[in-house]
């Protein structure tokens, strides 16, 4: 039998195990609005929310041992490309197989899915805090690719990227 923890104590073991909020939240089949009301103190979780955030928290530990393996990320990497696709209104499909070592900067298509892959990266790295080497391995690419596509989306003066990037650590906060 699992030990009961209070919501701070496994706020402090996710915290540990570096886990993002909405992946726990997301394990445990709670809403992190409801994450956020406990942490916050606004309002009371339930014991059975306590309870799924404590069994969500040993799915990991017991999978990963503290750390998020391949599958995660690669999951993690896919559910940014498809938001990051539906944030930029393109085709999330066309990103995912559209093959990032061809450089046909000439292709409208692949241009417009490199953009997504760009905000993608940026979404696993800024907002879900998986570490660059991951993302890399997860999508194909080095680290310094990764780097640089993450630079390139902070730093773009597009105000539609903006807006993009502005709307999504909204919702993710």
């Amino acid at each position: 039998m699992t030990e009961t923890a209070d919501i701070w104590t496994i706020n402090s073991r996710r915290a540990v195990m570096k886990i993002p909020v909405i992946s726990l939240c997301a394990q445990a089949g709670v809403g992190t609005r409801t994450w956020y009301d406990a942490i916050e103190g606004t309002k009371a979780p339930k014991p059975s929310t306590i309870a799924k955030l404590n069994m969500a928290l040993q799915r990991f530990k017991l999978a990963y041992g503290g750390d998020s393996g391949p599958l995660t990320v690669r999951a993690a990497y896919t559910g940014a490309l498809m938001l990051a696709a539906l944030m930029l209104k393109s085709d999330g499909k066309a990103a995912l197989f559209s093959d990032p070592a061809r450089k046909a900067t000439g292709d409208k298509q692949w241009l417009q899915a490199a953009r997504v892959r760009r905000l993608a990266f940026w979404i696993s790295n800024y907002l879900m805090g998986f570490r660059v080497s991951e993302i890399g391995r997860a999508a194909g690419l080095t680290k310094q690719a990764v780097s640089k596509a993450i630079t390139d989306v902070a730093d773009d003066p597009d105000p539609e990227m903006q807006r993009v990037c502005n709307e999504l650590e909204r919702m993710f906060s």
